[in-house]
C-alpha cells in the first residue's frame, strides 16, 4: 500500500495526529497492534490547553460528554488532615475552557477513531504489528504482520511517525536512547468501578495524595464509576496479590463496594528521547517522552506533539515547505516538554520521603506551602504547572507576541455563537483589526493558503477586538496550532511576511 504518512500506534497521540492530517488532505495509514480499544482508562486528566487541542479535531461536541470538571487536588497526611488544597485550573486562561477535566479515555479514543471515517484519505488497520522499518532516504517501507493470520503486509510512505507508546518498537528499532532526568520509581495502579453509584459519597470528590508512612498513595476521583488508587512500591518489593490490594484499599472504602478491574505494576519514568526525528521517521507521545503522572501532563504532552507536527508534515508533503521545517518540531517541542517535566518533578520531589526525618520535613514543607499567602501560592503553582511560550522554531522572533497562544474567546459567526478556533480551523489565519490598511498584503496571505479575517467585519468578537486594540495590534498571524507566528502594527507586517517566506516555497 502506498500512502503519504504511516502512523504506528492509535492511542490518543496517534489518533489525534491522524484526524488532523486527515482534515489537511494527507493520505494516512494508521497501524495499531491491538484489535480493540483498551477498555480501562490509563490517563485521567486533561488541562485547558489539551481540551483546546482536542477541539482542533472538530469532534469536541462528541468528546465533551465524556468529561467532568477536575475540581480540587489536595495533599493529606495519614490521618486525613489537609496540608495543601488547590483548584486545578488556569484562571483567566487563554484557551477558552473553564478548567481542567477528568475524561473517559476509552470513550475519547472511540470518538476519535470513529471520526477518522470522515476522511476517505485515512485508513485504520487494527491487529497489525509493525515489524521492520526501512528508511530509503526518499521514502520509508514498513513491513507488518497481521496477527489474525500472520500474513506479512508491506506499506510504503513518505514519512512514518511512531506513536506506539512508552515501549515503542519504532524507537527501539531505530536504537534511539532515552535520557533519564530522574530516578525511576515503582508504583502499582489499581483501577476499580463502584458497584453502586449511591456509594459515591464514601470516597473524596477530588484528586488526593495521601502521605501514608508505609507508602505514598494517590487517589483519583475519575469519571462515572471509575475510581483509581496508585500505591508506591519499594525498589525490591514484590507485586502484591489481589487480597493484599484489597487490604490496602480497605482504609478508604469497603473493598466489597468496588469491582477491581486492573492491578498493574508500572514505573514512574522521567525519560526524553535523545532524538525525535531520524531522517523520515519521527517519534511522538510516549515514544518520545515519559513522565510521572504527578501533574497529569503525560498524555497532554503527547497531544501537544500531534498538533505541532501535523501541519508541518502536511506542508512538507505538499512541497509548500522544505524538510527542515520538521526540525522545528523537535526544536519547539523538546524544550517545552523538558519544562513541563521539571514542573512534574517539582511536585513529585515534594512528596517523596523515606525516613521519619524526611517525612517530618515533608509535612512541614507542605504545611508552609498550604498556609502561604496567595502570591507565594501563585509562584508555587507556576513552578509545578509551567507552560512556557515558544522561544525558537517557526516564529517571527522579532515580534514580542511570537510563540504565545492566541486568546480563544466567544465570537458570533454565521448567526451562531461559537469559540474562535471553530471559525479559524486548523490552518494558518491572518486576523486584521477592522479599519487597518494592508493594501495588497491580504493577497499575499491568500496565495499562501492563509485564511484572512477582518475582526468585527467577518465575525463579531468584541473581546478579541478589545484585546487587539489594547495591545495595539493591527494584525495577528496565527499558526494552525493556535500559537502566534507574529503580531504587531501594520508597518511591521512586511517583516512578518519575509520571515514566513523563509519556510514557504511558492508554487
Amino acid at each position: 500500500m502506498q500512502t503519504d504518512i504511516i502512523i504506528i500506534g492509535c492511542g490518543p497521540t496517534g489518533v489525534v495526529l491522524a484526524n488532523l492530517l486527515g482534515q489537511l488532505g494527507c493520505q494516512v495509514v494508521v497501524l495499531e497492534k491491538q484489535s480493540e480499544i483498551y477498555p480501562v482508562p490509563r490517563a485521567t486528566h486533561i488541562d485547558e490547553e489539551t481540551l483546546r487541542n482536542f477541539q482542533a479535531t472538530g469532534l469536541m461536541p462528541q468528546l465533551a460528554p465524556h468529561t467532568t470538571p477536575f475540581g480540587y487536588a489536595e495533599i493529606v497526611d495519614e490521618n486525613g488532615v489537609v496540608l495543601v488544597e488547590d483548584k486545578i485550573e488556569q484562571a483567566n486562561n487563554v484557551h477558552g475552557y473553564a478548567g481542567s477535566c477528568f475524561f473517559d479515555q476509552p470513550q475519547f479514543e472511540k470518538v476519535l477513531r470513529d471520526g477518522l471515517a470522515r476522511y476517505p484519505n485515512v485508513s485504520l488497520h487494527t491487529g497489525i504489528e509493525a515489524q521492520h522499518i526501512d528508511d530509503h532516504g526518499n521514502a520509508v517501507t514498513v513491513r507488518a504482520k497481521r496477527l489474525s493470520d500472520r500474513a506479512i503486509l508491506e506499506f510504503h510512505a513518505a514519512w512514518v511517525v511512531g506513536c506506539d507508546g512508552g515501549g515503542s518498537a519504532t524507537r527501539e528499532r531505530l536504537q534511539i536512547e532515552m535520557e533519564s532526568l530522574a530516578p525511576k520509581l515503582r508504583w502499582l495502579i489499581v483501577d476499580t468501578l463502584l458497584k453502586d453509584m449511591n456509594d459515591t459519597s464514601l470516597l473524596p470528590d477530588r484528586f488526593r495524595y495521601v502521605l501514608d508512612p508505609t507508602r505514598l498513595t494517590i487517589f483519583a476521583y475519575g469519571i462515572g464509576a471509575n475510581r483509581r488508587w496508585e500505591f508506591q512500591l519499594g525498589a525490591d518489593e514484590a507485586t502484591p496479590t489481589e487480597a493484599e490490594v484489597r487490604r490496602w484499599i480497605a482504609p478508604y472504602i469497603n473493598p466489597d463496594k468496588v469491582q477491581i478491574v486492573r492491578i498493574a505494576p508500572y514505573a514512574h519514568n522521567s525519560l526524553v528521547a535523545k532524538e525525535w526525528r531520524r531522517g523520515r521517521i519521527l517519534l511522538a507521545g510516549d515514544a518520545a517522552h515519559m513522565m510521572p503522572p504527578s501533574a497529569g501532563q503525560g498524555m497532554c504532552s503527547g497531544i501537544r506533539d500531534a498538533i505541532n507536527l501535523a501541519w508541518k508534515l502536511a506542508a512538507v508533503q505538499y512541497g509548500q515547505s522544505p524538510e527542515s521545517l520538521l526540525d522545528t518540531y523537535v526544536e519547539e517541542r523538546a524544550p517545552h516538554l523538558r519544562e513541563i517535566l521539571k514542573g512534574t518533578l517539582f511536585i513529585s520531589n515534594r512528596l517523596q520521603a523515606n525516613s521519619p526525618f524526611q517525612r517530618w520535613i515533608r509535612r512541614l514543607t507542605l504545611q508552609l506551602m498550604g498556609a502561604a499567602p496567595p502570591p507565594i501560592q501563585a509562584l508555587l503553582r507556576h513552578l509545578s504547572l509551567r507552560h512556557p511560550a515558544l522561544e525558537t522554531g517557526f516564529i517571527d522572533k522579532s515580534s514580542v507576541w511570537a510563540g504565545r497562544f492566541l486568546p480563544q474567546m466567544n465570537v458570533a459567526w454565521q448567526g451562531n455563537e461559537c469559540l474562535l478556533d471553530d471559525v479559524l480551523g486548523y490552518r494558518f489565519a491572518l486576523l486584521m483589526k477592522a479599519g487597518a490598511i494592508f493594501g495588497q498584503d491580504t493577497n499575499w496571505a491568500e496565495s499562501r493558503n492563509i485564511s484572512v479575517w477582518r475582526v468585527g467585519d467577518d465575525f463579531q468578537a468584541p473581546e478579541l477586538s478589545r484585546w487587539m486594540r489594547n495591545e495595539r495590534l493591527d494584525y495577528v498571524l496565527v499558526r494552525p496550532d493556535h500559537q502566534i507566528f507574529s503580531a504587531g502594527e501594520s508597518n511591521l507586517f512586511p517583516q512578518a511576511q519575509a520571515k514566513f517566506e523563509i519556510w514557504w516555497r511558492s508554487n
